[in-house]
């Protein structure tokens, strides 16, 4: 077989020529190179690596609301340094670098935001706090109302409801008289949270623990919280317990008045069972109503025609209550008759507004299991006298339903307001 020679084309001649051209220009870069390793001069040496900075540094130097001064990043970081490794380094100062690229790309904005202090405010505060009547009455009997002044002023306060306060906040807030909040002077802060421990909260060298509602009632011997809670006006704590105390009492008829179509309307209630309520005399409730604007509703009840012996009946039951009258246009029968009337406690209808009952089923159910945990010993404190049965009703329909389960009790109904509103006319049912 005859040898075969394969010519290379000209166009692979000229690339394999280009090839070693390329190869003899790297080699004599690469010499070039080692022989000034020897003999550069300092502005030309390389730049030795500048060590790392720690952790601590990195973070001294990031923006403040993520620097030291958080308390969140500040116990991330601690956790971390107090880890040990060559990997958990790395992973530090991975995370560090990560967390200064979010600050920068956070904006200007972000940077220059300080953290929120203790003292701030985050949320505006509204001018009332939220009262159940019950333990307002409670505060008046047991003569506890400076004390109970201040557990709702610091109730209104912890807007978070974390029910836990620092005294030193407490003094700044409410015994500083340029304050808007100044309630007492810092003598008078120290007596009222001696007097009112044990009762309203507890405390230590640093803080006020609240007590609920629920504890509060109890401590007050309050059986059950009944009727709506009201806002009661941050005004009313800040001008004296005087006005604190009227506020309490009267608070009690708002949480009792009613709105309607017809306006404001409240059933009678008595001044002797406001006092055994309270502990408020006659003459110290007729102040307190004038003070807070509460309007007084007479009522009047009208009986049976006179006779020999009912009115010796009725002047035995009703005493100087009793009078008579005489229906000229025929409203009770026939015209020209005369009838037994005689005054009924008055209607008062209070001035503060309703608030939603909320959780007060809740603490109802709370109070119970402290009323019977305390028993028996503490149930004798217990004031039972809004437990009493119901004797007054808006129509005669309610009324006629009480009547036919005891149809020896004396029951009221009512009938109508005059045409000038000095009065209420209601209309008797059983008690003969």
């Amino acid at each position: 077989m005859d040898d075969c020679h394969i010519t290379p084309s000209p166009q692979l001649l000229q690339a394999n020529r280009r090839l070693y051209a390329l190869r003899e220009q790297v080699q004599a870069a690469r010499r070039l190179v080692a022989q000034r390793q020897d003999d550069d001069p300092p502005w030309d040496s390389p730049v030795p690596e500048q060590p790392q900075a720690s952790v601590a540094d990195q973070v001294a130097a990031l923006p403040s609301h993520l620097g030291w001064e958080s308390q969140a990043v500040t116990a991330v970081l601690r956790r971390r340094l107090a880890q040990s490794g060559t990997d958990r380094s790395t992973d530090n100062q991975a995370w560090v670098s990560q967390l200064r690229e979010t600050a920068v790309s956070s904006g200007h904005h972000s940077a220059q935001t300080t953290p929120p202090t203790a003292t701030d405010v985050v949320q505006p505060l509204p001018g009332w706090v939220k009262l159940y009547p019950d333990i307002g009455l409670g505060m008046l009997r047991q003569e506890l109302a400076a004390p109970g002044r201040l557990w709702l002023m610091l109730r209104y306060l912890d807007r978070q409801g974390s029910g836990n306060l620092r005294i030193d906040v407490i003094r700044e807030t409410i015994t500083t008289r340029k304050k808007p909040l100044y309630l007492c002077g810092r003598r008078q802060l120290r007596n009222l949270l001696r007097h009112g421990e044990g009762i309203f909260w507890t405390r230590d060298k640093e803080r006020v623990w609240l007590y609920s509602a629920a504890r509060v009632a109890f401590a007050l011997g309050v059986a059950r919280l009944t009727g709506r809670p009201v806002a009661l006006p941050i005004a009313a704590l800040l001008n004296g317990v005087g006005q604190f105390r009227a506020h309490l009492y009267t608070a009690f008829y708002s949480s009792r008045t009613r709105n309607s179509s017809r306006g404001s309307q409240a059933m009678p209630i008595a001044r002797s069972t406001m006092a055994a309520l309270s502990g408020v005399g006659a003459s110290s409730q007729r102040t307190y109503e004038a003070q807070t604007g509460v309007k007084v509703q007479a009522n009047f009840a009208v009986g049976e025609q006179i006779t020999k012996e009912n009115l010796e009946n009725r002047a035995w039951q009703q005493g100087r209550a009793l009078f008579e009258i005489q229906d000229y246009r025929g409203y009770q029968g026939q015209k020209g008759k005369r009838y037994l009337a005689w005054q009924l406690p008055n209607s008062y209808i209070g001035q503060h507004p309703h608030r939603p009952k909320g959780r007060q089923k809740r603490i109802n159910r709370k109070l119970k299991d402290l009323v019977m945990k305390g028993m028996p010993g503490n149930v004798e404190g217990m004031n039972e006298t809004r437990l009493r049965q119901k004797i007054y009703f808006p129509n005669g329909k309610l009324a006629a339903k009480a009547y036919s389960r005891n149809p020896k009790q004396e029951l009221y109904w009512k009938r109508q307001r005059t045409r000038n509103g000095r009065f209420v006319l209601w209309q008797q049912l059983g008690g003969d």
